[in-house]
């Protein structure tokens, strides 16, 4: 699959969820005018470059800088915006790490090096953060960074890139990946409580 399908794809797909439902599960407190705008945003913003002497810069990484400080400037508490950067460094780090790991190895890809990094970085954010808006924040962060290393390192027809279609897959994966994975953890939490829970009912019953 070339790049940038995959996140064309999963665009459709969670439009597809958002309108059949899904919204409240997936991102909570958002309105549909802000939800359409985005979506346009992204198809829009995906097809334009922009070149600033030597770097070429896709509007869809201005895109997700926006909605990363967008969520940071709307997160309460200096030291939960800490947090949240902190974790947003961490996963910049790891995305660099493990692109670097991949290319020198490639005997440890499963996929395609792309996609098995956003999917391990799905399962870091899942693991450090629980919260919609704060997944996405801190993943976005990551993507910025870990993005700016690899074009810094790797520069193209003496150019580097940034926000390229490789970007856009990896961040729709990661992104869509932790938000479906943190609804079948909790679903599955809450299953497993209400079982629990009915089990010591009865069993408090029949002590009776």
């Amino acid at each position: 699959m070339n790049s940038g399908y995959l996140s064309l794809i999963l665009l459709c797909i969670t439009l597809i969820l958002f309108a059949s439902g899904w919204k409240e599960l997936y991102i909570r407190s958002i309105s549909h005018k802000g939800m359409l705008l985005f979506f346009v945003s992204w198809i829009v913003f995906s097809r334009f470059t922009v070149t600033i002497q030597h770097v070429q810069v896709g509007l869809v990484y201005v895109c997700v800088l926006l909605i990363s400080l967008g969520i940071l400037y709307k997160t309460k508490g200096f030291i939960h915006k800490l947090h949240l950067l902190s974790i947003g460094l961490l996963l910049g780090s790891l995305h660099f790490l493990l692109q670097q790991l991949l290319e020198m190895d490639p005997i440890l890809i499963v996929r395609n090096s792309e996609w098995d990094t956003a999917l391990l970085l799905a399962v870091v954010a899942l693991v450090l953060q629980r919260s919609a808006w704060e997944q996405i924040a801190a993943l976005s962060i990551g993507y910025l960074l870990g993005d700016m290393y690899q074009a810094g390192i790797h520069p193209v027809d003496g150019y580097h890139h940034v926000g390229k279609a490789t970007f856009q897959d990896q961040w729709w994966l990661s992104v869509f990946a932790a938000r479906t994975m943190t609804i079948i953890l909790q679903s599955a939490y809450n299953g497993c409580r209400s079982i629990i829970r009915s089990w010591m009912d009865r069993r408090g019953g029949w002590k009776k």
